[in-house]
């Protein structure tokens, strides 16, 4: 199959197009490194079958163009993501987030699409367990404009389906270390402590290993799936922030504090149920465990520059 993935350089672009190419596909990979990760991660797509594209995907280029007329399947993995870097850049996350699906659908006949929407539209929700039919309450721009182009796709385009993905944690070719398992793991080893605020606050999470292979299951299953979002988390992992951190601290070897003076921004709080994408036969495989332990081994290898290619706003 020809496949096209916009945003292939990022983190968890990197991870797919290896899969696929790995798995005998050709990929239109499509990337203008925002974050000038391209050392890191020029080895992912220095393959016969992968053609990259060093380009911003917000100026429709021919080669844009002709690579989705000649797709099999397109993955829109190019946004700005998270609520700090949208925030930075407002005009530009609403643009490439946002209004580019807008422009996306006249150039689809018939390509199948697997989206990568955000759980944090949800919101705080109380006691209730979000499920697909809960109503969205984003509380960012980022999860407003994520959630809008979920809207495009499920109401103008009738060949796709769409994720609602878990807070990610685990290794990749371009990593992130702002998420929030990632980070909690680099500042305990950095710092020999954690701090813990808004302790209370709910959340799940998913590796991104099982990301992977969600997309793949998603294109094994596509007639039975498609027209339709599924959350994509792994439900054993639907714990508050101590709970978390206490993980790690039991892995690290480090010490945590509770500090009441000090609250995030960002307020999701929520339990949030993957029950639906079960059902249609996907079951997560990697464990909040296994990738405590995969990010410390990580972590040991990190030097500045590493970090600086590693941010994400």
């Amino acid at each position: 199959m020809n496949i096209v993935i916009t945003g292939a350089a990022g983190y968890i672009g990197t991870k797919l197009t290896k899969y696929f190419l790995d798995s005998g596909h050709k990929v239109f990979a499509f990337d203008n490194y925002f974050y000038s990760q391209k050392q890191l991660v020029s080895h992912v797509f220095n393959h016969e079958n992968c053609l990259l594209f060093e380009e911003d995907v917000t100026n429709w280029s021919e080669n844009l163009k002709n690579a989705i007329a000649n797709s099999d399947i397109l993955i829109p993995l190019a946004a700005l993501v998270g609520a700090p870097l949208c925030n930075k850049y407002r005009s530009k996350a609403t643009k490439l987030n946002q209004e580019w699906f807008n422009e996306l659908i006249p150039y689809l006949n018939g390509q199948k699409v697997i989206y990568p929407n955000t759980n944090s539209g949800y919101g705080s929700t109380g006691n209730d367990i979000c499920t697909e039919e809960t109503p969205c309450n984003p509380i960012s721009l980022y999860g407003i404009t994520k959630g809008m182009a979920e809207q495009v796709l499920l109401t103008k385009y009738d060949n796709s389906i769409c994720f609602r993905l878990a807070t990610v944690y685990g290794k990749s070719y371009r990593q992130r270390m702002d998420l929030l398992v990632n980070n909690l793991v680099y500042t305990a080893l950095k710092t020999k402590n954690l701090e813990v605020f808004d302790g209370h606050f709910r959340r799940n999470y998913i590796h991104i290993d099982d990301i992977v292979s969600a997309f793949a299951h998603a294109i094994d299953n596509f007639d039975t799936m498609k027209n339709n979002v599924y959350n994509l988390g792994n439900d054993s992992v639907n714990m508050t922030k101590l709970d978390l951190v206490k993980r790690i601290a039991s892995h690290t070897g480090v010490s945590y504090s509770i500090v009441d003076n000090i609250t995030d921004p960002d307020k999701r709080d929520y339990i949030v149920s993957s029950q639906k994408l079960y059902n249609t036969g996907f079951t997560p495989l990697y464990d909040l465990d296994y990738g405590i332990k995969e990010m410390i081994e990580v972590c040991s290898n990190f030097n500045d520059d590493i970090m600086y290619m590693c941010r994400n706003y």
